[in-house]
This record gives structure tokens, C-alpha cells and sequence, in this order.
């Protein structure tokens, strides 16, 4: 597996190699402390996976990003920032990343959100996936500002929409939930089409940009 490491400061690019290569057996990792430096190496080496910061020198991470997005349609892009403002994240993922990692996190929790998008999951900030506490307890750990019935979905898909949005897999929702793991999916499928979306990234934009907020997962489970 290759991954591409875009960062101007060498301290987080390095840093993040080297932890990169610990963790992950195999893996090569390229770095560019610029975009159009990432863009050379990613047309001349198959990448697998695209870290790629926020501010860069030159062309900015969001615009290339789009670049990337141009030229490498299925290749994974996760933002890399120091920043993690709602509306940046949000911009991000309409533009095609598939996640956004903030530099802030811990060892552990860097790891596994590397985990998470190597895995073909979506990540994103706590910051942004929980702003607020929560009201009132619904279903597993999960707190809508609305009524479940008013997104259109029925109390189970809320839950497997929530589970869905903190990045869990079928197969963790299915024993979450103590369902079957094609339960889970045909949820999955009924959800995507009331949001009219058929990817989880365009379901976590579609999710947000509606208003809905999600009470931590570690309370009141």
C-alpha cells in the first residue's frame, strides 16, 4: 500500500511517516512538502491513499484537492489540518475527501482514524460530529434534534444512520444493534434512498447540512 503524505512543515510531515511505517507493515510512504511536488509523485507511483493538508503553500489543500479529484477520481483523499471549523469539513467532504483529520489528535486516536480511512470509512473531527451535548437519549447512544420521523425515517434507521455516520461498519452495526448484518444493509439501502445519495460521504454532507446532530456514542449508551 502507498500513501502520500502533503504537508509544508517537515516536523508533521515526517512525524506522520514515520508513525505511518510503525503501524502499518509494508506500507510506502511519499512525502511533498508542496501540492505540485504531491502531484508529480502521485502520477509517477500508484497511491492508495492521499493525506493532505489544509494550508499549503501555493495551491491550497482544498483546491487541490479538487485537482486530485479531477485527475485521480477514485483514488482516497483525507484533509490533514491543525483546523477543524464545520463549515471547512463540510466543504471538504462536498469536494470529495474522504475524511478530515485534525492534527490535535492523539497518538491513539490518529491511528485509528488512519485505520478508519484505510479501510474505506469516512472520519471526521469529534468536534464536528458531536458540537453540542445532547437533550434527550434516543436508541444506542444516539441524540436527534428532531424527530426521527421528520428526516422521514423510521426509529431503527435513525439508529443505523447514526451508527452509519460515526463511521462503523456493517458489521459493527449489526452486533450493535443485535441485528443481522443484511438488516443492516437493507437499511443502509432504504436510507440512501430517502437522502437520494448513493455513497456514505454524500450521506454524512447530506446529514449535516440538514441540521442533524448526534449525542456522543461513549453516553447514555
Amino acid at each position: 500500500m502507498n500513501v502520500l503524505v502533503i504537508d509544508d512543515h517537515f516536523c508533521a510531515r515526517d512525524g506522520v511517516a514515520c508513525l505511518l511505517k510503525q503501524i502499518f507493515s509494508g506500507l510506502q510512504v511519499f512525502e511533498a512538502e508542496c501540492f505540485d511536488d504531491g502531484l508529480a509523485i502521485a502520477w509517477a507511483n500508484p497511491l492508495n491513499l492521499v493525506l493532505l493538508d489544509i494550508q499549503l503553500p501555493g495551491k491550497s489543500g482544498l483546491k487541490g484537492l479538487e485537482a486530485l479529484r479531477e485527475d485521480f477520481p477514485n483514488l482516497c483523499v483525507v484533509m490533514f489540518s491543525g483546523l477543524d471549523d464545520r463549515k471547512l469539513v463540510f466543504e471538504a467532504l462536498r469536494l470529495g475527501a474522504m475524511g478530515f483529520i485534525a492534527k490535535t489528535l492523539s497518538r491513539l486516536e490518529f491511528v485509528e482514524a488512519l485505520r478508519d480511512v484505510l479501510s474505506g470509512r469516512v472520519y471526521l473531527p469529534a468536534s464536528v460530529m458531536w458540537p453540542q451535548l445532547p437533550r434527550e437519549p434516543f436508541g444506542v447512544g444516539i441524540w436527534p434534534v428532531s424527530d426521527p420521523a421528520d428526516l422521514g425515517l423510521t426509529p431503527r434507521e435513525f439508529e443505523v444512520m447514526g451508527l452509519l455516520v460515526q463511521g462503523k461498519c456493517n458489521k459493527e452495526i449489526a452486533r450493535k444493534l443485535r441485528i443481522e448484518e443484511q438488516t443492516v444493509k437493507n437499511h443502509i439501502r432504504t436510507i440512501f434512498l430517502k437522502f437520494g445519495v448513493a455513497r456514505r460521504t454524500e450521506l454524512v454532507l447530506k446529514v449535516f447540512e440538514k441540521g442533524v446532530v448526534f449525542g456522543h456514542p461513549e453516553v447514555g449508551n
